[in-house]
């Protein structure tokens, strides 16, 4: 395990902001748009269509959006990374990425692909990759 340059270490901290602030603004982007009707800049037809990913049955959660739960994800997200929680910050990496593989499939069950929520899948990911990154290259 390699010390951790204090440079690198604000580097990491900044792309971890900057992921979980997109991956908060794509989730209240697809929420307002859950409840407000704004229109989908994504495809509506083929492969990639957020409209029939979104408006799916597996798209809610006790009748909640998923988009809803992104929002919650990121915001606390950047809460556990203000607070420098470290354990808490893997654990709830680790619950994101749990939650990805489900959304996956049920995308791979709808047939369509949504562009955005494909975009919030990788920004978990790698707030992942940052974090396990960051605790591999910790300062001692």
């Amino acid at each position: 395990m390699t010390k951790m340059k204090e440079k690198d270490s604000k580097i990491l901290i900044y792309a971890s902001y900057t992921a979980a602030t997109l991956g908060l603004l794509i989730s209240l982007y697809l929420t307002l748009y859950h409840y407000i009707g704004i229109p989908l800049a994504c495809s509506g037809s083929g492969l990639i269509d957020c409209a029939s990913v979104l408006n799916s049955p597996y798209a809610y959660i006790l009748g909640i959006p998923m988009a809803v739960f992104g929002i919650i994800f990121f915001a606390a997200f950047l809460v556990l990374l203000y607070i420098n929680n470290k354990d808490s910050i893997l654990i709830w990496n680790l619950i994101g990425i749990g939650t990805v593989v489900y959304l996956l499939d049920i995308e791979h069950i709808v047939g369509h692909i949504c562009i955005w929520c494909t975009a919030v899948h990788v920004l978990v990911l790698a707030l992942l990759i940052l974090t396990i990154y960051g605790m591999m290259h910790k300062k001692k």
